[in-house]
């Protein structure tokens, strides 16, 4: 043989292995497995994107507050909820869920620490009015449809 048949070989070994392999794809989005049960009580447990963060955030050494955003329903998981867009409203969303520990302990939870438009969450729902009596900012006084209180939400 010579050197340049020798070159050949050696380079087929080297390369034939990497034909079989592939780039992912980038934009493909991985299967979520949502809980079979949700992890708190709740009237209506859904999927959905997070569409309008309608400001920012107050600070959350203010004072106690809950803010309402704007999801598009994905699909609903427990209960019934005939809406496509739904209010909801999240206690102080600068912090993590993980670190609720005032007088919200066992009204609100899950593991989210960022609000981002577009981010897909899982929401544990209850009508705000048994659960939250505080101040709410809410920049949809126009929209007269009700108001959720998150008593849960992970990132999905």
């Amino acid at each position: 043989m010579n050197r340049r048949q020798n070159l050949s070989i050696l380079l087929a070994f080297v390369l034939l292995p990497l034909a079989g392999c592939r780039k992912e794809d980038a934009s493909a989005k991985p299967v979520l497995t949502l809980p079979a049960k949700a992890p708190v009580a709740g009237k209506v447990v859904v999927a959905a994107t997070l569409e309008a963060l309608p400001g920012a955030f107050p600070a959350d050494d203010l004072y106690n507050y809950a803010y309402v955003v704007k999801y598009r329903v994905d699909s609903v998981v427990q209960g019934t909820l005939e809406a496509k867009e739904i209010l909801v409203a999240h206690y102080k969303p600068r912090m993590s869920r993980t670190k609720a520990k005032d007088e919200t302990q066992g009204k609100t939870g899950g593991s989210l620490d960022l609000f981002r438009e577009g981010d897909r969450h899982y929401l544990v729902l209850n009508g705000i009015d048994s659960l939250w009596q505080g101040p709410l900012e809410d920049n949809y006084p126009q929209d007269k449809s009700p108001r959720w209180w998150a008593s849960w939400v992970d990132r999905l």
